[in-house]
């Protein structure tokens, strides 16, 4: 129960997520790995499969390059239908990756075994961390190890994702590249003063963020896709601490009676318009499709507002069925938030 990180000091990368996929040949197979550290010299690192409980295999695949703090490395079995799945490029091939969600993958550094996922001499076949069809992936606070501890994990289970096609539209999704993410969209308004003001987004920090600098957001107008970070956030945030921001100050103080954390132009939006929350320059939490005109969607939000629900986690992927929605037009006639009758629950 207490276990001695044994030969873990130095160690900069983790594995943060397995995934084999439902598309023909059981692809995509992929492993993730996150660089708590920035990692000038990846070489010292790579990866091996331990297949069917046969034991260690020793490190089959080794890294290239370097990796920046809080940076995602990708490695895939082959890029085609990682692209289908994931719609991006991996950041590395290697056909050690021809597993079967049986089998346990290994991190190495220095030649020494220093995170694993699975166990190396059982087969996956029937236990608790197979991921046939499926994935794994790590809980934020768990550290690197050699010895695989299934309590680290979110598992979805074998076939899991069993008919899905992309990631993004899955009933079962991965959480791809959302590992050491520490705010979250918690809220957006549109609001029914003059101009349709104020318009706000709310941010809660699941932790201590002491460098913000690494977070931002974006606005994606009308439907036409994303147009990356748009506005960048500074200074630190204390866990449990929510953040404002608000394209202006004066309506926001008129209506929530406070001023916001930041001011931004870039949320001159109309509630039909999605917003993103990105890390170190990807997409980590969405509010809204990026794709879609949000318009007579069950996520409009024009003078009126959504709120996240407490057990919704992070996700690029967005889903109606994690936020409280007003709908449209909800606070029409309000002056203030107290007394209106439909009350954005704000902090």
């Amino acid at each position: 129960d207490s276990i001695f990180p044994f030969k873990t000091f130095g160690v900069k990368l983790i594995i943060t997520g397995v995934f084999d996929g439902p598309l023909p040949g059981g692809l995509p197979k992929v492993v993730e790995l996150y660089a708590l550290e920035d990692v000038p010299t990846l070489s010292a690192y790579g990866i091996g499969s331990a297949n069917n409980g046969g034991g260690t295999d020793g490190q089959e695949f080794a890294l290239a390059g370097s990796a920046a703090a809080g940076s995602f490395i990708t490695i895939s079995y082959e890029a085609i239908e990682f692209m289908n799945y994931f719609g991006e490029t991996p950041s590395f091939i290697s056909g050690i990756l021809n597993v079967n969600g049986d089998d346990a993958i290994e991190l190495f550094f220095n030649g020494e075994v220093v995170d694993t996922f699975g166990d190396n001499i059982v087969d996956g076949t029937g236990q608790p961390w197979e991921y046939m069809n499926g994935w794994a992936y790590r809980q934020v606070e768990s550290p690197p190890g050699s010895i695989f501890q299934t309590s680290e994990w979110t598992l979805s289970g074998a076939n899991a994702v069993d008919g899905c096609t992309v990631n993004d539209t899955c009933d079962s999704i991965f959480p791809f590249k959302t590992f050491g993410v520490k705010l979250i969209i918690t809220g957006v308004f549109d609001g029914p003063l003059p101009g349709g003001l104020p318009k706000v987004v709310e941010l809660y920090a699941l932790e201590d963020v002491p460098t913000l600098s690494a977070y931002g957001i974006g606005s994606a107008n009308n439907g036409g896709g994303t147009d990356g970070q748009e506005f960048a956030l500074a200074g630190s945030a204390a866990a449990g601490s929510f953040i404002t921001i608000s394209y202006e100050a004066i309506e926001f103080m008129n209506y929530f009676g406070e001023t916001p954390s930041f001011i931004s132009g870039i949320l001159n939006v109309n509630g039909d318009d999605a917003i993103e929350l990105f890390f170190n320059g990807e997409v980590v939490d969405t509010f809204g499709d990026n794709i879609v005109d949000g318009t007579g969607q069950p996520w409009e939000y024009m003078n009126g507002w959504a709120y996240r629900q407490v057990e919704s986690p992070p996700g690029s992927i967005f889903q109606t069925s994690e936020w409280t929605l007003s709908g449209a037009n909800a606070v029409d006639g309000c002056t203030v938030n107290d007394t209106c009758d439909s009350i954005f629950p704000f902090k």
